[in-house]
This record gives C-alpha cells, sequence and structure tokens, in this order.
C-alpha cells in the first residue's frame, strides 16, 4: 500500500517565492501555500501539516512569532519548522534554531538541496514517531511480564 502524500504548508508573503516552492515541491508533496500567518492559523484548524516552511520578514506577523505561537500550542507544537527566508545573519538562524525551528535556508536557495533537507526531516520525524511507539510497546509489555510474575 502506497502512503499518502506529506502535507507541507509554505507561509511566505512574497508571492513569486510562494509559486516557486509550490512547483519545486508540489511532484513529491501536496503543498499549501499561504501569504500570511493568520491564513497558517486558519489553515491548521482544517489539518496538522507534516512540516511548515515559514518566512520571517512578515507583514502580519514575523515567522519568529509565528513558531513561538505554535510551540507554545500543544497541538502544533511538534509540527516540524523550516525557516525559508531572505534574512541570512548569523544572529537570526541561531534565534530561529533556538525558537524551536527544524532547519534554517535562506533566500535564494539551491532547490534540490532544500528538497534533500525537507526530506531529511520528514525522516527524523517519521524515526521519532517509530521510537515513540516502540517504547510505548516495550513499556506495555515490560508492565505484562511484571504483572505475570506478580
Amino acid at each position: 500500500m502506497k502512503s499518502a502524500r506529506k502535507k507541507i504548508i509554505i507561509v511566505d508573503d512574497n508571492v513569486s517565492y510562494l509559486s516557486v516552492v509550490r512547483i519545486l515541491l508540489k511532484p513529491y508533496y501536496e503543498v499549501y501555500p499561504t501569504p500570511s500567518a493568520s491564513k497558517l492559523f486558519r489553515i491548521l484548524e482544517k489539518f496538522i501539516p507534516d512540516l511548515v516552511l515559514l518566512d520571517v520578514n512578515m507583514p502580519d506577523m514575523s515567522g519568529f512569532e509565528v513558531i513561538s505561537k505554535l510551540k507554545e500550542n500543544p497541538r502544533y507544537k511538534d509540527i516540524p519548522v523550516i525557516f525559508l527566508t531572505a534574512k541570512d545573519d548569523e544572529v537570526s538562524a541561531a534565534n530561529g534554531l533556538e525558537l524551536g525551528a527544524a532547519d534554517y535556508v535562506t533566500k535564494p536557495f539551491y532547490g534540490p538541496l532544500l528538497l534533500k533537507r525537507i526530506s531529511n526531516i520528514l525522516l527524523i520525524e517519521r524515526q521519532k514517531r517509530e521510537l515513540h511507539t516502540s517504547n510505548l510497546t516495550i513499556t506495555d509489555l515490560r508492565e505484562k511480564l511484571e504483572n505475570q510474575e506478580s
């Protein structure tokens, strides 16, 4: 059985970048471009994506404010975020990672490298879920064994 395509939301107020990134990702992922943070939060009410690509400089709410809001909400805190931004100074990159971003990619970007970084983040997230499931199974088995011995 073929697994469902991963869902990625792109948040960027620059329509050109939204279009370029959508075209790059569309062959591999379900892509949801949105021009603002407020629209991102409306989309999140409908479904939880596998990843968010997030610009830093946006008019209604900065990417740093968005990730902070995501990470403080239990429903959204585990969504991996990759900053995709023209803000290319080390302090901003460090700040983005400190706020919980999985990666920080600067514009202009190299398409194949962005695809690989996304793929790597999604693989890590899948492995984290599998490890969590395995740990729950081991804990359950341990409890069953302990109850049998009692």
